[in-house]
């Protein structure tokens, strides 16, 4: 797993060569060249001076200890990793350095990610595959190129159109959906669906007849399109209202010093 915050996941008390070779040691795994052989070389594939390998957490920025917790999360190879949105957390332009190691590792390492992110430009430039959540529900679940050219549910619109187009004139002319209210308890929450709360469809577009059945009924992940699943009794394509226009630029490689 990679976790979001780079500060709070590495020990201060450990070195860095001891925090990349946890996995070696916990697994019970040796090396062929040793540990401490395959850590500087870890850190240097992700862009970290092997030589520092004595060095502790506080001797390292954002990016370098995000890119620490990358080399940790694939020490031993594995086949699927957990990217807790590992870039919130980092400056624009370390994003785009960081998500770039991540695809390279991926192509390098032949690995699967299951990568959480809120930001839908990091999102579009990372998945081949996208789940839109709410309350710990999936909304929405299809292939990334089809779900930001032709967003389904409603809760996904509501997410488009809040991401601002760089074009004046286009910008002008799209609808704005608000979503009013009020998140709910995730303990808690309301019957039906649970989005129907704060669903600008459910408030402005329903009959009485439809918005009891968003009341009293959950609705189904169901097949709308050839893989693509919406769970919304009421679902709609609203190309329109797209927003993300726009890519993570790619990011020279850096040395690091």
């Amino acid at each position: 797993m990679i976790f979001q915050d780079p500060y709070s996941s590495l020990n201060p008390r450990h070195n860095i060569g001891s925090i990349i070779g946890a996995p070696f040691r916990i697994q019970k795994v040796k090396p062929e060249k040793g540990v401490k052989a395959e850590v500087q070389t870890l850190m240097e594939r992700v862009g970290l001076n092997p030589e520092h390998y004595n060095r502790y957490p506080n001797e390292f920025s954002g990016g370098q200890r995000q890119r620490i917790g990358i080399a940790r999360a694939v020490a031993l190879r594995p086949k699927l990793v957990v990217c807790d949105e590992p870039v919130s957390a980092l400056d624009v332009s370390i994003q785009a350095q960081v998500v770039n190691l991540l695809e390279d590792l991926q192509s390098e390492y032949d690995l699967a990610y299951v990568f959480v992110a809120h930001d839908l430009s990091v999102v579009r430039h990372i998945s081949d595959r996208v789940a839109v959540m709410y309350l710990g529900k999936i909304m929405e679940l299809t292939d990334r190129d089809v779900l930001y050219a032709e967003p389904m549910h409603p809760y996904t619109h509501g997410l488009m159109s809040a991401v601002p187009i760089p074009d004046p004139h286009k910008e002008a002319r799209r609808e704005r959906i608000l979503l009013t209210g009020d998140l709910p308890s995730p303990i808690n929450p309301p019957s039906g669906c649970v989005f129907h709360t704060r669903c600008p469809k459910y408030r402005e577009e329903l009959s009485d007849a439809q918005k009891e059945r968003c009341r009293s009924e959950i609705p189904d992940l169901e097949i709308k399109r050839d893989g693509h699943f919406v769970a919304c009794h009421f679902a709609e394509v609203k190309a329109e209202i797209v927003g993300v226009d726009v890519d993570i630029p790619s990011a020279e490689p850096v040395e690091v010093t």
